[in-house]
């Protein structure tokens, strides 16, 4: 797990420094707080939150938007560090795997929101709950918590190796986006009626081998954008 949870960082990284090679210069952690909480807020959206209206739950987009949320994280934690492998000695990673574990001791987190998560049965307000607790922890700069929470979260969608696929898969479609001119209006991220995230979802649950993984998505992509 910590092996894989280093890679994500060393990618981050890598894809941070091709949007602009001095991201460390002129990124700030109030940039990827406002960008970790309002992907929160998309996230929520995809939950049937609405009172006065019929939804209905978007499980695929829900884990998409869970990815993107790590993205930001993780830029915030990079802030912390010289270089990625600086990372698993931070609190961050530390709190990441403990929410995912569910281990809940020597923690220094609300016992009021820890019993609030154990008791509520509801499965979508579960979801609701944690993600907000994100939010609030990156509105407040704390990621100490805002790992942990996402690490519940993210147990509570999706096992790690899954969701390291998907990082991976949308990390190559980042890379993608960057080279077929995502920052210039070139690029199509609406393809017959379907964005592109919803396209890597069906190739990534299709795919359970990191190797071929890459060559799979610039195949489809290359295929996809002609169409488009």
């Amino acid at each position: 797990m910590r092996d894989k949870i280093l890679n994500m960082f060393r990618l981050q990284e890598d894809l941070n420094k091709k949007i602009n090679p001095d991201w460390r210069k002129v990124r700030t952690k109030e940039d990827f707080s406002r960008a970790t909480w309002i992907e929160c807020a998309e996230l929520i959206d995809s939950l049937p939150w609405k009172w006065w209206k019929k939804m209905k739950a978007n499980l695929d987009n829900v884990k998409i938007e869970i990815v993107d949320i790590y993205h930001f994280i993780m830029s915030y934690t990079l802030l912390d560090v010289k270089a990625p492998e600086e990372v698993l000695e931070h609190e961050d990673v530390e709190m990441f795997i403990k929410g995912y574990l569910e281990d809940f001791k020597n923690i220094d987190i609300d016992g009021e929101y820890i019993n609030h998560y154990l008791a509520e049965n509801e499965y979508y307000k579960k979801l609701i709950f944690l993600t907000e607790r994100i939010a609030e922890s990156f509105l407040k700069y704390n990621s100490y918590s805002g790992n942990f929470f996402f690490g519940l979260l993210l147990k509570n969608v999706m096992d790690f190796n899954q969701f390291y696929l998907l990082y991976m898969g949308k990390n190559i479609l980042n890379h993608i986006r960057q080279e077929m001119g995502y920052n210039t209006g070139e690029y199509k991220k609406n393809i017959n009626g379907l964005e592109d995230n919803e396209y890597l979802l069906q190739i990534v649950k299709n795919v359970d081998n990191e190797k071929v993984l890459e060559k799979k998505i610039r195949e489809e992509f290359k295929k996809l954008q002609k169409e488009g």
